[in-house]
């Protein structure tokens, strides 16, 4: 991942709803996001010649190389994302900061880093100790086999870098990732200096994800560009049905609904607007509408629908058709430290060469464009360490007793406070965490091994929540959202032992050679409190990883949960989530891996109704 850049936050803008209408048309399903999971839905449910499809998606089908080329996947593609940023966050000097979300067919998969890798056991087993049936891993694990196929590197690039993997972790599913044969010479020897470091070693993280390992990107191998869900699920077959329909450059302005006699509601289709030519269309769906919007957008649509927590949609003037405090509420992501070393004696042939000298990088890209090899055919990364609590923390124990001793609620947004429900299920997660803190079988602190100086540090496991509400001014503009880094003091005890940490590593015999000299957030911060404060000074420290989840999670009702395990909102009839918003507990992991496999099962799950 990059870091995100630092920018003040725009003007809320406000979606046109005022133009004419068309008729209205039916489907029998109809998807709200052509992105991740959207895609991979569309292509299952459309499978039945019987059943029409249409995909609703705010992005366009972009064809151009900033994504596609993995060699480009370092620089964020800000044409592809949204142009939304958070609210200023207390804790990081009321910083606001770019909320990363893809806005384009394909979504996270065509704007991420890239990364493919999967959680620990534990990290699915506490979604089905949350109580979601089947969510565990051994209900996820065949979804992730059925989503991806690995590509192993050459014989000669496996030797040469020592990497290890193990082809059966994997399946034979459409999502294309690969080690790539090419490799920055520098990789060998950063990644090498993890070998005498007394953390798991496994062989292949796919299979045991704690530990150091050699991880794939989501790169076609055979073609040297990047796998996203529109190349693996939609292009190939998808894309040629003629009962599958794709809507690109159309917002979503709300989803609609009848009631019953009896009160009951039921989602029966949405609106959605042409930005091409301002028309707006009512949509039916005939068996469910699929919110697949995405972390952010899925809770800001339900409530400028009317579905969420009463005081937030009266206070922004939105007629309240369902009081759920769920939605919103349970928002986490990843925090991170975006740390940098200068390093003398780099190879030539470098990321450093290729970001300052323009002769070599029009060389290098020159070669990819006829040979498909060479620096722009693979990511920034291809080596992770995922480590629980103790590897990182000998005081470990001390770090849990200090969850176990606190008062849930005085940590927490305010909402919490008001509702049993919600602080229920916050506890319930809470004593998760402190039991996978004392363990070794889930992770807590990542450091992605990339081939330079650039180091980004990770706290994977936040007790701090987030929310997601409405601009009261103009609810129909970006929604706002707040993380609320550090609003429990433990995640920043945390990040304080991972920074630590990585500069001891740094500071090992075997990098030696390179003299690094750490320039973010620099060595002149030592104290715990320094180390944050220079985080926050530097620009290091940043409240997400590009992983915002949890805003309409997937738990029971008394739990604080927004959907069940059928996927379906509560209280609301043909109505689904299958997006990074229903994970209830966000996993120690990159996302996208994830994703795919959520977007495995949720298809099985509402065929299985059909």
């Amino acid at each position: 991942m990059q870091r995100e850049i630092i920018r003040p936050a725009p003007t809320p803008q406000v979606r046109a709803r005022n133009g004419p209408s068309q008729r209205v048309r039916t489907y029998d399903y109809v998807i709200v996001g052509g992105g991740t999971t959207g895609l991979v839905a569309a292509n299952r449910l459309s499978e039945d010649p019987h059943k029409t499809v249409l995909v609703i998606e705010n992005g366009i089908l972009n064809n151009g190389t900033l994504s596609s080329i993995p060699g480009n996947s370092g620089g964020l593609n800000f044409e592809a994302m949204y142009d939304i940023y958070s609210a200023p966050v207390p804790n990081l000097g009321n910083q606001t900061f770019l909320v990363t979300v893809g806005n384009v067919v394909g979504g996270g998969s065509y704007v991420n880093g890239m990364q493919f890798d999967r959680g620990a056991n534990a990290d699915y087993d506490a979604w089905e100790e949350l109580g979601n049936k089947g969510w565990g891993w051994k209900g996820l694990q065949k979804y992730f086999l059925k989503s991806n196929h690995f590509d192993a590197p050459s014989a000669e690039t496996k030797k040469e870098f020592g990497i290890t993997y193990d082809a059966k972790a994997y399946g034979d599913g459409p999502v294309k990732v690969s080690i790539p044969d090419w490799q920055f010479p520098d990789m060998k020897k950063i990644f090498a200096s993890w070998k005498n470091v007394d953390i798991p070693h496994p062989q292949e993280g796919f299979a045991d994800p704690v530990g150091v390992y050699w991880s794939p990107n989501s790169i076609n191998k055979a073609t040297a560009t990047r796998t996203t869900s529109r190349s693996a699920y939609y292009d190939p077959i998808a894309s040629k049905r003629s009962n599958l329909k794709l809507l690109t450059n159309s917002h979503v302005d709300e989803i609609t609904f009848s009631t019953s006699r009896t009160g009951a509601l039921t989602a029966t289709g949405v609106k959605y607007t042409s930005k091409d030519n301002g028309v707006q269309t009512h949509v039916i769906a005939a068996k469910e509408v699929i919110l697949a919007a995405g972390g952010v957008f899925t809770p800001h649509l339900l409530m400028v629908s009317g579905i969420g927590p009463k005081d937030v949609l009266e206070a922004a003037g939105v007629a309240v058709k369902k009081d759920s405090p769920a939605v919103g509420s349970n928002f986490q992501d990843h925090i991170a430290n975006y740390m940098n070393f200068d390093l003398q004696g780099l190879a030539t042939n470098s990321i450093i060469s290729i970001n300052t000298n323009a002769t070599y990088n029009q060389t290098v890209y020159d070669l990819y464009l006829t040979s498909k090899t060479g620096p722009y055919s693979v990511g920034r990364a291809n080596g992770l360490v995922f480590m629980a609590l103790k590897h990182f923390e000998s005081n470990y124990k001390a770090i849990v007793q200090k969850i176990r001793a606190q008062t849930a609620a005085n940590f927490l947004p305010a909402r919490y406070s008001s509702n049993e429900n919600l602080l229920r299920g916050y506890k319930k997660q809470a004593d998760i965490l402190a039991k996978q803190f004392s363990s070794a079988k889930a992770a807590v602190g990542e450091i992605v091994i990339q081939p330079w100086g650039f180091s980004g540090i990770a706290n994977n496991k936040p007790l701090s929540r987030g929310t997601i509400t409405l601009n009261t001014t103009h609810p129909e503009a970006y929604p706002i959202v707040q993380w609320n880094t550090f609003q429990n003091p433990v995640d920043a005890d945390i990040m304080v032992s991972l920074t630590k940490y990585n500069r001891k590593h740094w500071a090992r015999p075997e990098l030696a050679s390179y003299k690094p000299a750490e320039t973010s957030p620099g060595t002149q911060y030592q104290t715990d409190e320094e180390i944050i404060h220079g985080g926050i000074e530097s620009g290091s420290l940043a409240p997400s990883f590009a992983h915002p989840s949890g805003g309409c999670s997937m738990m029971p009702e008394k739990f604080g949960g927004c959907v069940g395990a059928d996927l379906k909102v509560y209280g609301v009839g043909k109505l689904s989530v299958i997006d990074a918003s229903i994970i209830p507990l966000v996993p120690a992991a990159h996302l996208q891996a994830t994703m795919y496999a959520i977007a495995e099962k949720a298809s099985d799950i509402i065929k299985a109704r059909a």
